[in-house]
């Protein structure tokens, strides 16, 4: 026989897993959630808004950017990590000292200024492959702005691939872009 303290010990340790198995088995979202499709079709409107601001503005310098990521695509995509996720350690490693809090800041702002140019950019980009691959020949650059955002508001639907080929080709885009930005300052 079980002395009368342990199996009261052990009643009650069996009601509180119960308990938290029984919490555990709640949902609690705090934000409600955004259907897929309306972030796609978010997206969609963010890149063509975006993109269509760069190709009207700098419409060579597109040509020139997709034409270098077209030659050199390992390099684009080296020069976008460094940019992008070396960047944002420097950053935070500077943000830890007041001084470096003063750099920083701008720092971060050109960042995500350079993030929103070479998305435009990676964007006109994804459209100029699937467009120039089904014609055969280069399409215009707002055929391939629409057919860029097109692609990568299906792809952002697409649960683990779709992410990973918008981060490879968003990589590109912001590595030109960086690239661009350091040979100017050089």
């Amino acid at each position: 026989m079980v002395p009368p303290r342990t199996r009261t010990a052990l009643l009650s340790l069996l009601g509180v897993l119960a308990l938290a198995g029984t919490a555990a088995a709640q949902n609690f979202e705090s934000a409600p959630q955004i259907s897929p499709v309306f972030r796609a079709g978010g997206s969609f409107l963010i890149d063509l808004v975006v993109g269509g601001i760069l190709v009207a503005a700098a419409p060579a310098y597109t040509r020139d950017a997709i034409a270098e990521i077209r030659d050199d695509p390992g390099g684009s995509f080296l020069w976008g990590l460094g940019v992008g996720i070396g960047g944002v350690i420097v950053l935070v490693l500077l943000a830890i000292t007041i001084i470096g809090l003063l750099v920083a800041i701008p720092g971060f702002l050109a960042l995500v200024l350079l993030s929103i140019v070479g998305g435009a950019v990676s964007t006109v980009l994804l459209g100029s492959l699937v467009t120039g691959v089904a014609s055969g020949g280069s399409p215009s650059l707002g055929v391939s702005l629409v057919v860029g955002a097109l692609v990568a508001a299906v792809l952002s639907l697409v649960p683990i691939l779709g992410s990973v080929i918008l981060f490879v080709v968003d990589m590109l885009g912001l590595g030109v872009v960086g690239r661009n930005l350091y040979r100017a300052w050089s």
